[in-house]
């Protein structure tokens, strides 16, 4: 029986090539880095303090971010000023009339 199928077995074929190597290549590294471990036990603590070095200077450019935000958010001019009730207390304001043609 013969199916309609549209992809061809080319396809396929590089598909499981490809999906064999990214498997074979990363128990490969992680063969090679449990190995590494076993002989220097010492790189675990090293790696732990790599992420804990890598989130603290995360944390620490989030926070220069936010921190040059707020003074640009807080240096703005305010509409109303603390000692006027009224923000528009020294404009002078004028009506313009104004006829729509018909």
């Amino acid at each position: 029986m013969t199916y309609n199928n549209p992809f061809s077995d080319r396809f396929f074929s590089q598909g499981h090539k490809t999906l064999t190597f990214g498997t074979l290549f990363f128990g490969g590294i992680l063969f090679f880095l449990a190995i590494l471990i076993f002989s220097y036990p010492a790189l675990i603590a090293y790696f732990i303090a790599a992420v804990i070095l890598l989130i603290g200077i995360s944390a620490l450019t989030v926070t220069w971010k936010l921190w040059q935000a707020r003074k640009i958010f807080f240096n703005l001019e305010h509409w109303e000023t603390p000692t006027s009730v009224d923000a528009n207390e020294g404009i002078q304001t004028r009506i313009i009339p104004c006829r729509r043609r018909v």
